[in-house]
């Protein structure tokens, strides 16, 4: 299981996603612990940043696909439940008016891309990539990705991205605008740590209403992608299985 680390920096923390041997995969425990963290980072008064970056050579390696291939046996009900975990994560990190950087030490799949899309700045590192593998594992896409790429990357490299499930390389992305920075392995964290401090000394109400303008325009699309992605899936794996969802779809869907 993939164990998240945090570091008290004064007036920023770090949160390091431990797992290597998965490649620092996601499982149902792993996104609830994220859940909480976000939470205790809310509640910090001191820390008006936090940094999100991968332990070994990965950033985020996406859902553990164990428990992928276990999702094929829930019931609608279970497996909303299992998807609504995701999206609620995207609908927290907006919500909480303090910096969330991704430091991308290495390659970022399916979860771990969509992770950085719910972050203010995307720093990364030159061996860096993003890839989108739902479509090819029968999956879908959560966490707002519908819409937060095409924000950033344009709806052609959005569209080619997703469909393909392509690597996207570091500077690729740089040129694109989806990361600002494109830093040596070795300068990557101690660079990130450094705007993040920098941040750090802006003062809270300032800080809170330049992000909160800035995340602003896309609030109503967000939800509108989330509730989305979700019946979509839904649709999907009723499809897999030749059988129906029996639920309601959510309040606000977009299909």
């Amino acid at each position: 299981m993939t164990e998240l680390m945090r570091e008290d920096h004064g007036n920023f923390a770090t949160l390091r996603f431990s797992g290597e041997e998965s490649l620092n995969a996601f499982s149902i425990d792993t996104y609830t612990a994220l859940g909480c963290e976000l939470e205790r980072f809310a509640g910090e008064g001191r820390w008006k940043a936090l940094i999100f970056t991968g332990a070994g050579r990965a950033f985020c390696s996406g859902q553990d696909l164990d428990e992928a291939r276990e999702a094929q046996s829930l019931s609608a009900n279970e497996l909303r439940a299992r998807l609504e975990l995701l999206q609620q994560i995207t609908r927290r990190m907006r919500s909480i008016p303090k910096l969330l950087i991704a430091a991308i030490n290495g390659p970022a799949v399916g979860f771990g891309v969509e992770l950085t899309l719910a972050c203010d700045a995307r720093f990364a590192s030159a061996d860096a990539y993003f890839m989108f593998p739902e479509l090819a594992r029968g999956l879908y896409f959560t966490n707002a990705t519908l819409e937060l790429l095409p924000a950033f990357a344009g709806n052609a490299q959005a569209c080619d991205l997703l469909l393909s499930g392509k690597r996207w390389s570091a500077d690729e992305a740089l040129a694109a605008g989806f990361v600002s920075r494109v830093l040596k392995a070795s300068e990557l964290l101690p660079e990130t740590c450094r705007f993040a401090e920098q941040a750090g000394r802006v003062p809270a109400e300032s800080l809170a209403a330049t992000l909160g303008f800035l995340r602003a325009r896309q609030t109503a699309a967000i939800e509108a992608a989330l509730s989305f992605e979700v019946d979509t899936f839904l649709a999907m794996s009723a499809a897999a299985s030749s059988r129906s969802p029996t639920i309601v779809p959510a309040t606000g869907s977009a299909t």
